[in-house]
């Protein structure tokens, strides 16, 4: 049963949808396959079938299929997603868990669900901006200043969540989303994981600059935080609510790399 405190907390809160849309045609990484849903089915189609199944109903319905990698879009990427020299977190082999199947061990069935104290790192307001300068490089002394600014602390286990401002572009300009971002260096990812986060977020897909690669090797690999990329944080900056929960529930797939998900927000 559900306390009438916490009933009562969930009822004042305001829910933030993080999650940006999928369709066909969406910007994804440029080495990544597309996209793609197509009806599998037709009304017209199974009007028909089910006219044998359940007569006298008229029913028919529609099915999709989707074609694409797990990190399209909003994702999270797990501990298996990215390596150095064939090393996943903890020194392991990648090698010794892969299969044409998946992974064995360390895909995202193994993430679980998040819920976490989460802390907004809006950089464009710190820098009286709507949107950084294309491919800004944040500092960890961005980092600092923008804690400051709006008199936040980043506790161990917190999500870290990162606004450039370019999550706006996504829906909207696919090339400037891809190209022209702004991000974390590897820096900066270094200094975040010294405040012990377990989670870092971006509005953006590759998340760094001008190495996103190492910025994964450093979050993933050295250091077990997982990323969680192409959020919507424009209503959170809108807001102000530097603080609220986060709340993510990765598919289930087993032996993935990652999974598209739909984080919330919840500010009490």
């Amino acid at each position: 049963m559900m306390s009438e405190e916490f009933s009562e907390m969930i009822r004042r809160s305001k829910v933030y949808d993080l999650g940006q849309p999928y369709w066909w045609g969406m910007p994804v990484h440029p080495e990544d396959p597309p996209f793609l849903i197509y009806l599998y089915r037709y009304h017209e189609q199974t009007k028909k079938i089910f006219e044998n199944i359940v007569p006298d109903l008229g029913f028919a319905d529609s099915i999709e299929l989707i074609t694409t990698s797990m990190h399209s879009g909003t994702h999270i990427d797990a501990l298996c997603h990215m390596s150095r020299n064939g090393k996943i977190n903890g020194g392991l082999n990648a090698a010794e868990f892969e299969t044409h199947k998946g992974y064995t061990d360390y895909g995202v069935d193994k993430v679980p669900i998040i819920v976490r104290r989460a802390v907004l790192l809006d950089f464009p307001a710190l820098k009286g901006l709507d949107v950084l300068p294309e491919r800004y490089e944040i500092t960890p002394r961005d980092i600092e200043e923008a804690l400051r600014a709006e008199n936040v602390e980043l506790r161990s286990g917190d999500a870290a969540l990162v606004r450039t401002g370019y999550g706006r572009y996504m829906t909207t300009d696919g090339e400037k989303y891809l190209h022209k971002f702004a991000g974390l260096t590897a820096e900066s990812a270094r200094y975040l994981a010294t405040k012990k986060i377990s989670v870092a977020c971006s509005d953006n897909l590759a998340f760094g600059v001008p190495k996103p690669f190492e910025l994964h090797q450093v979050f993933l690999v050295d250091n077990g935080i997982f990323m969680v990329k192409s959020m919507n944080l424009e209503e959170l900056a809108e807001d102000k609510a530097y603080v609220s929960t986060l709340i993510i529930t990765p598919l289930k797939i087993r032996g993935a790399t990652g999974s598209l998900v739909r984080p919330i927000a919840l500010v009490a």
